[in-house]
């Protein structure tokens, strides 16, 4: 008898599942979107549209198979997104998401009383209005929360929808600031400054572990059986860098959206002067090492909405001729302020050394290769971090373009693997589920039997060396664009 399992992906504004079976082939898929509500520096979404999503994707995505045929299922969440919770388990308000920038006095609070090495120590990211430590405390001032007993994040109002149980794993738990990554246990000083306890935060299970059976009632919701193991599941990124088959100390995924974000695979955790952000991975001994590059791929997004006539296919086939034409033009893609690891958030995305013999080509190429450059600042601070990084997997929308692949893997000097995963988030909860219910022995054959590489892109020397003196041109006018932005004399 076939034997399915079944990732669920709880994402920002949609829900994505994946039905995979037991030699890793997708057999059916189901999505559903929701909306953000923001107003100023609040940006909350309802904690219910997560489970209607939930239940409506998983429905339409098991029609296609026989439904008592699931062994497993596991999630994949956004993390830092929080609700407070009633003693009747309702849910008061909306949940506070991790974009939500309201709690910038309680920042301030918690650095002067804890300090921000104290707190990215222990958790492994810096003090933020956007994550838990700040938030419950803004909530526990508002009487409008009076009544909450306690406060849950995505994955364990979705485990608890499951199973009965709100349970929350390692990379998550860390995400909210409140957990030490070395214990995975709540931190005692940090929530004794929050005004927290932790009878009001969830019980931590490790990702992979059994959190209970799917009830009556969501088993009525999604069309699926009473009593299908629920595994914990784990934050988006970490379980798309499974999705990717990223399982091994070394290995580096790139998410290249609107944001791009590196996830490095370690054998410790990594803290740095640049605070790149260490956590538990789902694979017992490793660590991720979390670093943002923000407005990377928004760059390429705002260039095309506003100034870009030919369509992204065209780009593409243009942009590999204009490499001599662009040897002097440069563009900073920090339209909202430079990012990791330079981190100046006064600064403004600048093109350089226009001339009049450029075209919206020229341009296009300086963009892709100043986004590159941020991505080379990256693997840098890694390695002089000590992480040896011996190739870069790539997904996202940036992995459809060989040219921009190209660029990475001759700007950095590693090879680039392009990957045919589509929603890795969600194909990485169907991993742990997998694992979970015994349809793969470890995580690496499920990558082996679940990931597919389409093509690698090798660093080319001719292009290693034209790149490398471009490189270090760009790093001398942003010597002085830094220093203007920060205010400084030139």
């Amino acid at each position: 008898m076939k034997q399915y399992v079944i990732g669920i992906d709880i994402g920002t504004t949609c829900t994505k599942v994946l039905v995979v079976d037991e030699f890793g082939k997708v057999v059916g898929q189901g999505s559903r979107g929701y909306p953000l509500h923001s107003k100023g520096l609040q940006i909350e979404q309802r904690a219910q549209d997560w489970i209607d999503a939930a239940a409506y994707a998983v429905a339409e995505a098991v029609t296609a198979i026989d439904p008592k045929c699931v062994v497993g299922i596991s999630c994949s969440t956004q993390g830092g997104s929080t609700v407070p919770v009633r003693a009747d388990g309702s849910f008061i308000g909306n949940a506070w998401t991790w974009m939500d920038q309201r709690s910038h006095e309680q920042t301030q609070f918690l650095t002067q009383q804890l300090g921000d090495g104290y707190v990215y120590r222990i958790t492994g990211s810096a003090i933020s209005p956007a994550l838990d430590a700040a938030k419950i405390m803004n909530m526990k001032t508002d009487p409008a929360y009076n009544e909450a007993v306690a406060y849950y994040t995505t994955l364990e109002v979705v485990n608890r929808w499951l199973t009965g149980n709100p349970v929350i794993d390692p990379s998550n738990a860390a995400m909210r600031q409140l957990m030490n990554i070395d214990t995975t246990q709540w931190d005692e000083t940090i929530l004794s400054a929050v005004g927290v306890s932790e009878k009001e935060l969830p019980q931590i299970m490790a990702a992979g572990a059994p959190v209970g059976r799917l009830t009556a009632s969501a088993a009525a919701a999604t069309g699926l059986p009473e009593g299908i193991c629920v595994y914990n599941g784990a934050h988006d990124q970490y379980c798309a860098s499974l999705g990717a088959g990223a399982t091994q100390a070394g290995d580096m995924l790139l998410s290249a959206g609107t944001t791009w974000v590196l996830m490095g695979i370690t054998d410790k955790p990594l803290y740095t002067d640049s605070r790149i952000c260490p956590g538990r991975h789902p694979i017992q001994g490793l660590y991720g090492a979390l670093a943002s590059l923000v407005g990377s791929g928004a760059s390429m997004q705002w260039f095309n909405e506003n100034f870009m006539s030919a369509d992204f296919n065209e780009m593409n086939r243009i942009v590999p001729d204009r490499m001599k034409k662009t040897k002097d033009l440069f563009f900073f893609p920090y339209l909202n302020g430079a990012p990791y690891p330079v981190h100046n958030k006064n600064a403004r995305g600048v093109f350089a050394g226009l001339t009049l013999e450029h075209d919206q080509f020229d341009l296009a190429r300086a963009l892709m290769e100043g986004v590159c450059f941020g991505v080379r600042r990256a693997v840098t601070d890694f390695q002089t971090n000590g992480t040896q990084i011996k190739s870069i997997l790539m997904m996202g929308g940036a992995s459809k373009s060989a040219v921009w692949m190209q660029m990475i893997a001759s700007i950095t000097g590693i090879p680039i693997k392009q990957l045919a995963v589509s929603d890795a988030c969600a194909m990485g909860a169907a991993m742990i589920a997998g694992c979970g219910a015994g349809l793969f022995p470890d995580y690496r054959a499920a990558a082996d039997a679940m990931v597919r590489c389409t093509r690698i892109f090798e660093p080319v020397p001719e292009e290693q060396a034209y790149y490398k003196k471009k490189f270090e041109k760009f790093d001398r006018l942003w010597a002085c664009l830094n220093s203007y932005y920060k205010g400084e004399a030139i």
